[in-house]
C-alpha cells in the first residue's frame, strides 16, 4: 500500500515581506522630510511677511525723517536770513547814529561860539538841538547794538537748525537703506519659502506613493504564500471539473452483434 502523501506548509515569502518593511521605512522617513520641508516653508514665509512689515516700517520712518529734515533746514534758511536782515539794518542804525552824534557835536560847538559873541538866546536853543540830537544818536547806536546782537543770535540759532535738519536727512537716509535691506530679505525668504513648500510637497507625494507600494507588497506577500501551498486554486478547480467521455474500448467495444435466432418450423 503506497504511504499517504502529506501536505507541507510553504514557506513564507521573506523577501517580500522585508521588501514591504524597507518601502514602508522609506515612505515614513520621506513623509517626516516633506512635513519638515512644508514647516520650514511655513516659518519662511512668517519670517518673510515680518521682514516685510519691518521694510514699511522703515519705509515711513524715512519718509518722516526727511521731512523732518526739509522743514528744519527751511527754517534755518529763514532764521539766516533774518539774521542777515537785523545785521543790515543794524549796520544803517549804527551809521546814522554816528552821524547824528557829529552833527549834534558841531551844533554844540556852534551854541558855544553864539554865546562867546554875546548872543544868548541863540546859544540856548543851539544848545537844546544838540542835546537832542545827541540823544536821538545813542537811541539809534543802542538799536544798532541790540541788531547786531540779534544778528548774531540768529546766525547761531541757523546754524544749530541746520545741523538739526542735516541729521534728520541723515537718519532718513539711513532708514531707507534698512526698508531696501528689509525688502532684500523679504523677498529671499519669500522665494525660500515657495522653494521648501514645492520641496516638502514633492516628499509627501513621494511618501504617499511609497506607502502604497509597500501595502501593495506587504498584501502581495500573503497571497504568494497561499499560492504556493500545493496546487493552485485554477489547477484544483480544473481537476474537480469533470472532462468529457473517452469512447469505450475493450471486450465490450469488440463483442460483434448477435444474429437473429432462425424461427423453429
Amino acid at each position: 500500500m503506497p504511504a499517504r502523501k502529506t501536505k507541507s506548509k510553504a514557506a513564507p515569502d521573506t523577501g517580500t515581506k522585508v521588501h514591504a518593511q524597507e518601502r514602508a521605512a522609506a515612505a515614513t522617513s520621506e513623509a517626516a522630510v516633506g512635513a519638515a520641508d512644508v514647516t520650514r516653508g511655513e516659518d519662511e514665509a512668517l519670517a518673510a511677511a515680518t521682514y516685510s512689515a519691518q521694510s514699511d516700517a522703515a519705509a515711513r520712518r524715512a519718509a518722516r525723517a526727511a521731512a523732518e529734515g526739509a522743514a528744519t533746514l527751511s527754517m534755518a534758511e529763514q532764521v539766516a536770513a533774518g539774521g542777515e536782515l537785523a545785521a543790515a539794518l543794524s549796520s544803517d542804525e549804527f551809521r546814522r547814529g554816528m552821524e547824528l552824534a557829529g552833527i549834534a557835536g558841531q551844533v554844540q560847538v556852534a551854541a558855544d561860539l553864539v554865546q562867546a559873541a554875546g548872543q544868548p538866546t541863540l546859544a540856548a536853543f543851539l544848545g537844546g538841538t544838540s542835546h537832542q540830537l545827541r540823544v536821538l544818536a545813542v537811541d539809534a547806536l543802542s538799536r544798532s547794538t541790540e541788531g547786531a546782537v540779534a544778528a548774531h543770535g540768529a546766525e547761531h540759532i541757523a546754524g544749530e537748525l541746520a545741523a538739526l535738519g542735516l541729521t534728520e536727512m541723515g537718519r532718513g537716509r539711513e532708514e531707507y537703506a534698512s526698508s531696501e535691506a528689509f525688502g532684500a530679505a523679504s523677498a529671499e525668504m519669500a522665494a525660500a519659502a515657495v522653494r521648501s513648500a514645492a520641496a516638502g510637497a514633492a516628499e509627501l507625494a513621494a511618501a504617499t506613493a511609497m506607502g502604497g507600494m509597500a501595502q501593495a507588497l506587504a498584501k502581495d506577500g500573503p497571497d504568494r504564500a497561499v499560492g504556493a501551498r500545493g496546487t493552485p486554486p485554477a489547477k484544483a478547480a480544473g481537476a474537480a471539473t469533470p472532462g468529457p467521455r473517452k469512447p469505450a474500448t475493450g471486450t465490450a467495444a469488440k463483442r460483434a452483434p448477435r444474429k437473429p435466432a432462425k424461427p423453429r418450423k
